[in-house]
């Protein structure tokens, strides 16, 4: 778990997990029906969205929690 700070976090998290997953990025492309350029691009825009976060986790076979903590 982690603190979200900003989208360049949550990139680095989303590769991490890809790592962790034991899938190559072309793997994860795959079974997203998709490109390996295609998913580079994903990952690498600058507006990294809840579906393509979504989207790669369903592929890397992980299931998605989101958490809202009160300050």
């Amino acid at each position: 778990m982690f603190i979200f700070s900003d989208n360049e976090q949550l990139k680095r998290e989303v590769k991490k997990l890809i790592i962790d997953s034991g899938y190559t990025q072309k793997e994860i492309a795959e079974k997203m029906g998709v490109k390996p350029q295609q998913y580079t691009n994903i990952v690498n825009k600058e507006n990294f969205s809840f579906k393509d976060v979504k989207r790669i986790t369903d592929a890397a076979g992980y299931k998605m929690k989101i958490e809202f903590i009160k300050e």
